[in-house]
């Protein structure tokens, strides 16, 4: 394989379809050609690395605490689990995010598809609920090795005016292996847990194999990363863009942990089936997935990423403060679809603005922050809204959690420079 070759699919990037190659220069110095209707083959190849690798973690996630449960957890022990879990990914995404910076971005990509694949293993010889814990602890560290890692080297293999459209062709690879995952999971499960476990290592084993060595390898990085570790870390602090897709992406996560944490219980209440709970998470899931690559084409075309953060984000946190006042199937259907959506717009825009906003060599610091602040918000959502809820209820703690976003995505506005208006593309 070539390395940074490309795969030829018509791509048109202009109104008038002109594919003339340019050179564009993003806003960290980093000059890319525009190379018409070409699509970089590395990020087709990460995004199939990526879609394995999520189907295979998602195909173990909903067992888990159910084996756990059949090995003597408690309630509270399953919740303890499922914490270590995030605590652990949002507590090393920085550090590896910057070991990504000094060693490059496949080595850990490698290293986490390898640590999950070994959860799966190691589940399979769990005989505890502190053994189950301890893997699940291992587990987080996988995903912290991973997550910064491939977002950063999407960011590195991919052009500048196509960058909206390689982080909505790799979240919603992230997005379907996600959703397909729990589905293969549950079936293989008929045959009891450890099939299942089985069968998540073998597919994440496979993607491992036959996708990393296929891995090209990003360009080379202008200039080293700083030897002082306190400068890299003044440097992102220091930068606006950064701080503002940060603050967006940690109120996003809080808000929608509440619904991820708390919306079954509200549905069972509203005497919506499980079949039907069930079918609007995966209505959410599968806009969240559909809307993301022409999403990302919409903005590489109009070269501004800010409106689509704000605008999404503020529709996604009305549309959970509205959930709470929805009992029947077709608005929490449509509210649901809405979040989807929204979510897609939100999140590949940050992804696209983030990937430019640095210098590639501190990327990885600056998408381990980014996976920071997405389980951060998971994990503060899930301590602070459960004491809301149980004391006044769940429309209270909805419409807390999608105020607080919508609020702060007023607030964030202010945060982000002016973006200049794009030169054409062609």
């Amino acid at each position: 394989m070539v390395r940074g070759g490309w795969c030829k699919i018509p791509v048109n990037l202009s109104a008038r379809g002109n594919s003339t190659p340019q050179r564009k220069t993003d806003a960290a110095g980093k000059t890319s050609a525009g190379i018409g209707g070409a699509v970089p083959l590395p990020i087709l190849i990460a995004c199939g690395v990526t879609f394995v690798l999520y189907l295979g973690a998602y195909m173990r996630l909903p067992l888990v605490p159910l084996f756990a449960q059949g090995l003597g957890a408690s309630t509270f022990q399953v919740g303890m689990i499922n914490a270590g879990f995030m605590l652990a990914a949002a507590l090393l995404s920085v550090p590896l995010g910057l070991v990504s910076d000094r060693l490059g971005r496949r080595r850990l990509i490698v290293t986490g598809m390898a640590a999950s694949m070994l959860t799966s293993v190691f589940l399979l010889f769990a005989r505890t609920p502190l053994e189950v814990g301890a893997i699940y602890l291992f587990s987080g560290a996988g995903l912290a090795c991973f997550s910064p890692a491939m977002m950063s080297y999407i960011g590195d293999v991919s052009p500048v005016p196509f960058l909206g459209r390689a982080y909505g062709w790799y979240t919603a690879a992230l997005y379907l292996g996600m959703a397909a995952g729990p589905g293969l999971g549950g079936a293989a499960a008929g045959g009891g847990f450890r099939v299942a476990f089985l069968l998540s290592a073998v597919v994440i084993g496979a993607g491992l194999l036959l996708g990393g060595p296929r891995m090209p390898a990003p360009p080379p990085v202008p200039s080293a990363s700083s030897q002082s570790l306190l400068a890299d870390f003044r440097e992102i602090v220091g930068n606006r863009v950064v701080l503002a897709c940060w603050s967006v992406t940690f109120f996003s996560t809080y808000a929608w942990g509440s619904l991820f944490s708390f919306f079954p219980l509200y549905a069972r209440d509203a005497g919506v089936s499980i079949i039907h709970t069930g079918l609007i998470f995966t209505c959410q899931a599968a806009a969240n997935a559909l809307f993301r690559i022409p999403i990302g084409h919409l903005s590489d075309r109009t070269g501004k990423r800010v409106p689509y953060i704000l605008v999404g984000n503020l529709l996604f946190g009305l549309s959970i403060l509205a959930v709470g006042q929805a009992r029947t199937l077709a608005p929490l259907y449509g509210l649901f679809i809405a979040i989807g959506g929204s979510m897609a717009a939100t999140f590949t825009a940050i992804g696209a603005l983030l990937s430019n906003a640095v210098p590639t060599r501190i990327r990885g610091l600056a998408m381990g922050g980014y996976n920071t602040c997405i389980y951060g918000g998971f994990t503060v959502s899930a301590a602070t809204l459960g004491v809301v809820i149980s004391r006044s209820g769940f429309p209270l703690g909805f419409a807390v959690a999608g105020g607080l976003c919508a609020a702060a995505t007023l607030v964030i506005a202010f945060l982000f420079p002016r973006e200049p208006s794009p030169r054409p593309l062609s």
